[in-house]
């Protein structure tokens, strides 16, 4: 019996050898993949409890770009009548901005020949005005020669009285 128990024994440790060793070894690409596997179902798992809204639509978008890829597809005849109609409206958006731009650069002719109008009236208005102003301008410096020359003597006059 001894002898039976040392070879247990030795058996026992000869194993927990080889597992240790094991262990030691670096993981292999399956435990690695087999590792990042759990971690991806695990974070999938926790988006999906804190966004299960955006999860569920996600899935649908998923599902309806896969179902595409079929020949026969629900999805992929939808989206042939969804493409037809989507070009005809195109085409229809289309000659409407262009006769929107054709409008807009008409307002834009009529209001640029509006305001060249505007502009020259006021620029005759304002050619008239300092015409009128250069003519009387004389006047008005003669006019104001007089004021300064009796000014002049006034103050002349009433320095010589506080002086004598």
């Amino acid at each position: 019996m001894p002898d039976a128990k040392r070879k247990n024994i030795k058996r026992k440790v000869t194993a927990a050898k080889s597992r240790n060793q094991a262990r030691a070894e670096p993981p292999s690409f399956a435990d690695r993949a087999g590792e990042r596997a759990v971690e991806a179902k695990d974070k999938f798992t926790a988006f999906a409890k804190k966004h299960p809204i955006t999860t569920v639509a996600g899935g649908l978008a998923l599902g309806i770009l896969v179902s595409g890829f079929f020949r026969g597809s629900p999805t992929r005849k939808a989206g042939k009548q969804l493409g037809k109609k989507a070009a005809g409206f195109a085409a229809l958006a289309t000659e409407l901005a262009i006769a929107y731009g054709q409008q807009a650069m008409g307002k834009a002719g009529e209001a640029r020949q509006a305001g060249s109008e505007t502009l020259s009236g006021w620029s005759d208005s304002l050619s008239k005005g300092a015409h009128d102003l250069m003519e009387d301008a004389p006047d008005y410096v003669a006019g104001a020669r007089a004021t300064a020359r009796k000014t002049g003597k006034a103050i002349t006059q009433a320095l010589r009285d506080r002086l004598n």
